[in-house]
């Protein structure tokens, strides 16, 4: 018997296909829609065959409209967040802006038929802006709410915890990727969630670590990767950071890396490919090379968006990777260079207990001040250093790359 699922929330596909994709081939009885599902790039568009949307009609009638502001007109909800923000926040604008998205996202369920067909309805990222329908869900039908991290670590006004807090305590079953981020779930929404939360990873891309495994001993297909994007060949290849958000704090790595006696023997790769908008990206672009200019090592900007080979190239074209977010949840990026044998530095703050936990070998740093010494450390150890790391690969695919991560989803999701 089939199981519906309506995917709701952030539509980032090159995270959700990770996710929906390894469930259909190990369940195919699921049939998942995802209206709003984006390609985050559209010359290399992940597969789209798991989502069913073509019975979906996403631009609802006038009826349906009219519809939806006779509804909420008799909403409690409607009208407890439209005061909420008027008097706690005194946001007149945003009051407005808030009734036109719920008006809309009601319309658009009624035009749906309020997807009564659907057996469960999933939520990916736990902000106020993504949880509109969640109060718009039939009351007989299972909510899954899915935190991906900076939802939870890097969002704190007054209203996002009076709604996220809401939709939890409606949600039946709560997801997050580690004990810290459960902990920190309730100590924030309320130790009367902990029976719905389930701790479970997002399925990993096995597809770039199938590549990984292809291409680790191509030299000539690595040779012609580090040559068109502008990774060097006599020097160690340092990634900061996994995409181009001003929250990887590249600009305060890059001052300290400048300070090692090292500095001449490093070139440093920033992807700006993806994590940064069109209109902060030009400005936030110049800071880089400004600071990268004052340095004394060479670099390298990346704005092309890889496709998968490209990207496990890019991988195992690196020799360290500096990965320093402000926040984090488990990043796929740091496992993937944590495969390819990159030298991996990381933040002591960030919770990755389920890393030591599969024995993972990588650095720490409790803040940025250790940079330049650990730098110095691995550049003049180097070769013991690679050769250590090059462990992490067989405990990544004892731990991640597993049927155990799946059979979990498929048990919440059933």
């Amino acid at each position: 018997m089939s199981k519906k699922i309506l995917v709701l929330g952030v539509g980032q596909n090159n995270f959700l296909s990770y996710l929906y994709g390894t469930l259909k081939r190990f369940n195919d009885q699921f049939v998942i829609t995802a209206p709003f599902y984006s390609d985050l790039n559209a010359t290399h568009k992940d597969e789209s065959w798991m989502y069913n949307n073509e019975h979906i009609q996403i631009k609802p009638s006038l009826f349906a409209v009219f519809k939806s502001i006779l509804l909420s007109s008799v909403t409690s909800h409607f009208y407890h967040t439209f005061f909420f923000i008027l008097g706690v926040e005194g946001k007149f604008k945003k009051a407005i802006h808030f009734a036109y998205k719920h008006i809309q996202a009601q319309a658009f369920f009624i035009q749906n038929n309020h997807f009564a067909e659907c057996d469960i309805f999933h939520f990916h990222f736990m902000q106020y802006s993504y949880l509109r329908e969640l109060f718009l869900v039939p009351k007989d039908k299972k909510i899954v709410c899915s935190f991906w991290g900076s939802d939870l670590l890097r969002t704190s006004d007054i209203l996002n915890f009076h709604i996220v807090k809401k939709a939890l305590n409606r949600a039946t079953t709560i997801t997050c990727q580690s004990a810290e981020l459960r902990e920190i779930i309730l100590s924030k929404f309320g130790r009367n969630l902990f029976d719905k939360i389930q701790i479970t990873m997002f399925p990993v891309d096995a597809i770039t670590y199938n590549h990984m495994d292809v291409l680790q001993n191509n030299e000539e297909k690595m040779a012609a990767f580090k040559t068109k994007f502008g990774f060097a060949t006599d020097k160690l290849n340092v990634l900061i950071g996994h995409n181009g958000s001003p929250f990887n704090n590249h600009l305060e790595i890059i001052d300290q890396i400048q300070k090692s006696v090292h500095a001449r023997q490093l070139h440093l790769i920033i992807n700006l490919n993806y994590g940064i908008s069109a209109t902060e990206k030009e400005s936030y672009k110049n800071k880089l090379i400004n600071t990268l200019k004052a340095s004394e090592c060479s670099y390298t900007i990346i704005e092309h968006f890889f496709s998968k080979e490209e990207l496990a190239l890019s991988r195992l074209s690196t020799d360290v990777f500096i990965h320093l977010p402000i926040s984090d949840a488990l990043s796929g990026s740091m496992l993937e260079m944590l495969y390819a044998g990159c030298i991996v530095m990381t933040g002591s703050w960030l919770p990755y207990k389920t890393f030591l936990n599969a024995k993972l070998t990588y650095h720490e740093v409790i803040d940025f001040s250790r940079i330049t010494e650990k730098i110095d450390f691995i550049i003049t150890n180097f070769e013991a250093e690679k050769e250590t790391s090059k462990h992490n690969a067989e405990a990544i695919k004892n731990h991640f790359l597993t049927d155990a991560i799946v059979k979990k989803w498929n048990t919440i999701l059933s």
